[in-house]
């Protein structure tokens, strides 16, 4: 079983996941005509032997001694060949390679589609110029060997994100939509597999001057900020300071997975975000701060944001100030802001928190700041009760 180290696009030193192991390529050939079929061993053995012929053109057809749906027997032709060329084991490798460089590079359409389906296992085992030639039949001349590259790209990039950086480079700011879509996704595949290589595009992408780069990279930010990694709260913090609306907006999504592991982290951006010009991006600031509770930093942020010149801001800011602070600290701060606040509805409010119950409340509302009575000694209560006993004289005069 062959396996494949992926290597950082610019140090050329190996990727490590988590856990420090090497990918796996052992990765399922296409469905073969012969899948299925009870093959004894003999026959396998025969057929085995007959793929590489098959695939190269040696031969142009072999046929199985089954019979298919239609009750005609199997025959397999130079495209089932080709496909089946990730069945061979190592030994072949070399002869695999040429037969699959002959497939790349053949006149027929159906041969050139078969060997773009293999080309990601194939390369597995021996890659050298593989993606050269991929970068030419992204360019074929048939839409259907185009559509099969792009197809290929897509699976080939999170197994070889080194050899792959070049070509997912290029295809990424492709004038073509349906080429830079096909390597968007690439894109994300290598986000998932290997998100060290993929945020080193992000790097770039998201300082590219063209700002439908800028924002389709700060799409892929909240799937960034789930690591913790500087790159990514880096590539987070330049996304929230970009000069188009949409990139902010798209980086402000990002705050709420920050907040889940690296609460100090979150609340820098929080910071960031809170005073921008774009009211989406303010929004989710005040949330941020919401999940991540009380402490001295938050509770200055949020006593700034109720001075701020956003009536949403501020009405959110000042909502939460009764779980920052105590009472008395509640009523300075509210007669403060009363003085320069002009919305009603926020002066209402305040002017509830500026409210002192035990002097300005209702009989109710005053008595639950009365100290309870003292207990009644037991003494004392017999004392009273005689006293207020009728006396002896008094009832026999009546």
């Amino acid at each position: 079983m062959s396996k494949y180290v992926a290597r950082h696009p610019r140090t050329g030193k190996p990727l490590a996941l988590e856990k420090d192991v090497e990918v796996e390529t052992s990765l399922k050939p296409p469905k073969s005509k012969w899948d299925g079929y009870e093959l004894s061993i003999f026959e396998l053995k025969e057929l085995y032997e007959n793929i590489l012929p098959l695939a190269t053109g040696k031969i142009s057809e072999y046929e199985l001694n089954h019979l298919d749906v239609n009750d005609k027997k199997i025959k397999l032709n130079q495209v089932d060949g080709i496909k089946a060329l990730p069945r061979l084991n190592s030994k072949h490798n070399d002869e695999i390679y040429d037969a699959l460089i002959l497939g790349l590079n053949d006149s027929l359409v159906e041969n050139r589609i078969a060997s773009l389906q293999i080309l990601h296992i194939c390369a597995c085992r021996k890659p050298d110029g593989l993606w050269d030639i991929l970068a030419e039949l992204l360019d074929d001349d048939d839409a259907n060997v185009r559509n099969t590259a792009i197809k290929s790209l897509i699976a080939s990039v999170p197994i070889f994100p080194s050899g792959c950086e070049v070509l997912l480079y290029i295809e990424l700011r492709h004038e073509l939509k349906y080429r830079r879509d096909g390597a968007w996704k690439a894109l994300n595949e290598l986000l998932k597999k290997w998100p060290e290589a993929a945020m080193s595009h992000l790097d770039i992408l998201s300082r590219d001057d063209d700002v439908d780069l800028r924002r389709r990279s700060s799409k892929l930010l909240s799937h960034v900020a789930n690591r913790k990694s500087a790159i990514a709260w880096d590539l987070v913090g330049w996304a929230l300071q970009d000069e188009d609306d949409q990139v902010r907006d798209n980086a402000s999504k990002a705050i709420r997975t920050v907040t889940n592991h690296e609460p100090r982290q979150a609340l820098i951006f929080a910071e960031t975000a809170l005073f921008d010009t774009f009211q989406p991006v303010r929004k989710r600031a005040v949330q941020a701060l919401e999940r991540l509770g009380a402490s001295s930093r938050v509770n200055s942020l949020i006593i700034r944001g109720c001075r701020h010149s956003d009536l949403e801001i501020r009405r959110n800011c000042i909502k939460m100030l009764p779980r920052l602070m105590s009472e008395d600290e509640l009523r300075d701060l509210s007669f403060e802001l009363l003085n320069k606040e002009k919305n009603t509805g926020l002066k209402e409010i305040l002017t509830e928190y500026s409210k002192d119950d035990q002097l300005e409340g209702t009989e109710f509302e005053k008595n639950k700041f009365l100290a309870p009575a003292e207990p009644v000694d037991p003494l004392e209560k017999e004392i009273n009760k005689d006293l207020n006993k009728p006396s002896n004289d008094k009832k026999g005069k009546d």
